[in-house]
């Protein structure tokens, strides 16, 4: 815009003074805070990294992909061994069923696997001066131990490791248990036995306590170098009748080969009647009846049969009750390995429908085109 120019004097110098003409002013730039229009300097090379993106996604793709082959696959297996352990648990059910037979004199380590879960008979006596104690174990939330006793069977055919039952804290000591004709058979017995192969050690299975007859679990081959006892393990099933004629004096060949002539057999024999007379009458004191409680007679029959409670109150061991303590878990397994390789599969599906594995170029080129 022209502006004419006045010398100073005249009369429009006021109106000038009052009037100030400039020229117009070209728009501001406009400001933003979102964009930093200055460049920042970098030594990293854009094809560099987007080769590792490229990767990173290529190596999650890839993963993506397997999972549901390899989660497939695991279910099959689950199938199969559900399956074998299903074949498993029925035949030992099946064994539990045989009548009892008598343990063969030359059975061998090898054979347990094939008699696991079945009755058999041993004959023989205890050796309580090597018993070992596995545990701690609870029986109607009561502490105790797995009672495992050396067993010398008749006829040479050695020892073996025999798990008597659960037996209370309080009676871990010898000298506290009563009923000793039950609790400590000192004669030749018959034991009604199950068969068993002990699980190896786990993950979570603490050790042992040293020096001490005391195993956290059933560690067979070091309870055996212990107890010198052929790797053979049995589980006297369970049964709370009386065994009078374990009262009895019987003595086996063991005891007389042992015995180092007719003196010491005959001291034996006077011992053991002693021991015996103790026996009957401490039977016949705990037999006494209990309140609320019929009388229970005190006559030698076979027949009769004490309570869990006075089994555990006396220190007898309670036997293993005769059932497969197999876990089947696998159908579990099955449903878990399937179930995972559905959602991957429904996952990859959905990755691949939106195509989200594209090129990082390509993806900031439909970025600029959307907002920019």
């Amino acid at each position: 815009m022209f502006v004419p120019k006045f010398k100073y004097g005249t009369r429009t110098s006021l109106i000038r003074r009052f009037l100030h003409f400039d020229p117009p002013k070209p728009p501001a730039a406009p400001k933003t805070l979102d964009i930093d229009w200055k460049p920042i300097k970098s030594n990293k090379s854009l094809k560099r990294d987007g080769n590792k993106h490229n990767t990173g996604r290529g190596v999650v793709f890839g993963l993506l992909c397997l999972t549901p082959v390899v989660t497939l696959g695991l279910g099959f297996w689950q199938l199969q061994r559900l399956k074998w352990k299903n074949s498993l648990v029925a035949e030992c059910e099946d064994r539990l069923t045989y009548k009892p037979l008598p343990l063969p004199k030359n059975f061998r380590e090898e054979d347990v696997e094939n008699f696991e879960y079945r009755k058999v008979l041993i004959t023989g006596r205890f050796d309580y001066e090597k018993e070992l104690l596995v545990g701690p174990r609870l029986h109607d939330d009561r502490k105790g131990y797995l009672l495992v006793t050396p067993f010398i069977r008749c006829n040479r055919g050695g020892r073996i490791l025999v798990e008597r039952g659960w037996i209370s804290e309080e009676n871990v000591n010898q000298a506290k248990r009563r009923l000793k004709h039950l609790s400590m058979p000192e004669s030749t017995i018959t034991l009604e036995c199950l068969l068993k192969v002990p699980p190896e050690k786990g993950m979570f299975h603490i050790e042992h306590e040293p020096g001490t007859n005391m195993f956290r679990y059933v560690d067979l081959e070091r309870m055996c170098k212990e107890t010198n006892c052929k790797p053979i393990y049995a589980q006297v099933v369970q049964d709370f009748k009386d065994h009078p004629e374990w009262l009895k004096d019987k003595v086996s060949k063991i005891d007389h080969e042992s015995s180092g002539g007719k003196w010491n057999l005959w001291r034996w024999r006077s011992q053991k009647e002693s021991d015996n007379n103790d026996d009957q009458s401490q039977l016949e004191t705990f037999r006494a009846p209990m309140v609320g409680e019929a009388e229970v007679p005190t006559s030698q029959d076979s027949s009769l049969e004490f309570s869990p409670l006075q089994f555990v109150n006396a220190g007898v061991p309670i036997g293993k009750v005769p059932k497969v303590d197999y876990t089947n878990n696998h159908l579990n397994y099955l449903v878990t390995w399937w179930g995972l390789s559905l959602a991957s599969t429904v996952l990859l599906l959905l990755v691949l429908k939106n195509k989200k594995f594209v090129n990082p170029s390509d993806e900031k080129l439909r970025h600029a085109r959307k907002y920019m």
